[in-house]
């Protein structure tokens, strides 16, 4: 299935399109000042998605309430087949689910009706706005923390009251939720809802119905077809979640199951300590057991903010501190010489995820090992930009004699899925290893390209040359060439300590290609 925009609703499933010409009653827009059923008088058009278009209308029965009390909101239903009845069942079921689930941050339905093939059910006239209007107008800032965290709270809360009841969203997006002037979120939308968590038809083996759900915000599951669970709607909870917290999709608006397969992983948002960030990657995970755990639960953990500690303990830390700087400053506290550690110790872990099955044509760790040996670049390319730095000092140049090991040249084509890099140790008797990583420039990091993390190479015994590979995102929307840095470093170094060498790797435009020469 192709990447859809992160706003379109679509199916997930082939082969569930109802024949017949679309209808045009449930289909066409409803002018103003019609009335149906002698009853809603059509005042404007609120809005419109992928399944169904929302009117602001007068209610004549309504007539002796006040002002502000006449009005509601209608929700007519694009049908593809052309018959009224399956329309009118559709909203039949989304006004079930809706009826079942009165809850303050659930939108309220009222009553279903039709007039000749026009359906469509009332709800509640919300005053306010779409969550994901909210945060296209903060970006690229996220929204403000104390606002992101009580909307995720009260997400959470409708959420939960609709699992406790059996009910599961399965399109829940920034686009299917409501922030009212008063702050108050309402989730909208029950119409790719399924009445059970556990549906019996895919228990029992036999073909599930239709799932839906919007591509950027479906869980790996709901993009293979399967029917969407309490599970899914929490992998969806958390991308919103940290979209509200980072201002940004945690994978670059791309489908879960396409982020699994180029082993993206998202950046810890600002502000979160390790245990929200534990809580939040849960959600995220690709696996339903991963995320399977009440949604009240994840919300507990993700929301946990750790304890101060008493003014007492606190006041004496810092009487600590002062009395150690100041026998710092006396000469009389020893401080060992530090001695740098061996080898990858104590290094982050590498954030690319070793188990995510390869794209064709990218290289595992055994056929990059393999290939250390191998001869050079056919093509014969070479890095440019290749630059030294001491810690602490400015940038400066310097040739790639100066350093033990150094990046020989690199190749990348438009259309490829890896950057291939050769790096070169001087002589025999140099480090038989070092340690690498990625730093964001112009290109952006797991939109552009996959983020390394420290990780150590190894030179293969009697080698001068081993080669690096750097994933590359595909559906990249470059418009010019933009680069990131290759950074080599001797083990047990960081960047703060030793010198660090840097080599730019300059990424073709999508139509263009690019071959670097030093």
């Amino acid at each position: 299935m192709n990447a859809q925009a992160a706003g379109t609703t679509v199916s997930l499933r082939p082969g569930v399109k109802r024949g017949g010409a679309p209808n045009p009653g449930a289909g066409a827009s409803l002018a103003t000042g019609r009335v149906l059923r002698e009853r809603y008088v059509i005042l404007e058009q609120l809005g419109a998605g992928g399944r169904g278009t929302v009117y602001k209308a007068c209610d004549r029965y309504r007539a002796t309430l006040p002002e502000a009390d006449q009005h509601v909101a209608l929700k007519i239903l694009h049908a593809d087949g052309d018959s009224p009845d399956q329309s009118m069942e559709d909203l039949a079921r989304e006004l079930q689910c809706g009826r079942a689930l009165s809850h303050r941050n659930i939108v309220n339905v009222f009553e279903l009706d039709r007039d000749e093939t026009v359906v469509f059910f009332t709800m509640e006239l919300l005053e306010g706005e779409l969550l994901r209007d909210l945060m296209d107008r903060m970006r690229p800032a996220p929204v403000p923390s104390s606002q992101a965290w009580a909307m995720i709270r009260q997400l959470g809360e409708g959420l939960q009251h609709a699992h406790e009841r059996g009910v599961v969203h399965g399109d829940l997006k920034p686009r299917n939720l409501f922030v009212t002037r008063k702050g108050e979120l309402r989730i909208l939308d029950f119409g790719a809802a399924q009445k059970s968590v556990k549906p019996p038809a895919e228990a029992a083996g036999s073909k599930a119905t239709p799932t839906y759900g919007t591509p950027a915000y479906a869980s790996c599951e709901q993009l293979e077809g399967r029917t969407a669970d309490h599970c899914d709607d929490l992998y969806a909870f958390a991308v919103i979640s940290y979209e509200l917290l980072a201002g940004v999709h945690p994978f670059g608006g791309r489908p879960a199951n396409h982020a699994r397969n180029y082993g993206v992983r998202a950046e810890r948002p600002p502000g979160l300590n390790g245990k929200q960030w534990q809580a939040l990657q849960a959600g995220l995970s690709w696996h339903r057991s991963g995320r399977s755990m009440p949604v009240q639960e994840w919300v507990r953990r993700l929301t946990a903010m750790p304890r101060r500690r008493p003014k007492r303990a606190a006041a004496a830390a810092a009487a600590a501190m002062l009395l150690i700087a100041a026998l710092g400053l006396s000469g009389l506290w020893h401080r060992p010489e530090s001695r740098p550690r061996d080898g990858a110790t104590g290094m982050a872990a590498n954030r690319v995820d070793a188990g995510a099955p390869l794209p064709e044509g990218v290289p595992s760790v055994q056929a990059v090992t393999a290939a250390a040996a191998g001869p050079a670049v056919e093509d014969g390319t070479k890095g440019a930009g290749v630059k030294e730095e001491a810690a602490g000092a400015a940038p400066v140049r310097a040739s790639p004699a100066s350093s033990a090991v150094v990046v020989d040249g690199y190749h990348v084509s438009a259309g490829d899925r890896f950057v291939e890099v050769r790096v070169h140790r001087n002589q025999l008797r140099n480090a038989s290893s070092f340690v690498w990583w990625t730093e964001p420039a112009t290109a952006r990091q797991n939109v552009d390209y996959v983020h390394q993390s420290k990780a150590v190479q190894t030179f293969p015994t009697g080698g001068h040359s081993t080669r690096l590979y750097v994933k590359l995102l595909p559906d990249a929307e470059r418009s010019q060439r933009d680069y990131f840095y290759l950074a080599i470093a001797p083990p047990g170094s960081n960047r703060t300590a030793g010198k660090v060498t840097r080599a730019q790797i300059w990424l073709p435009t999508p139509h263009g290609r690019l071959q670097a020469s030093r």
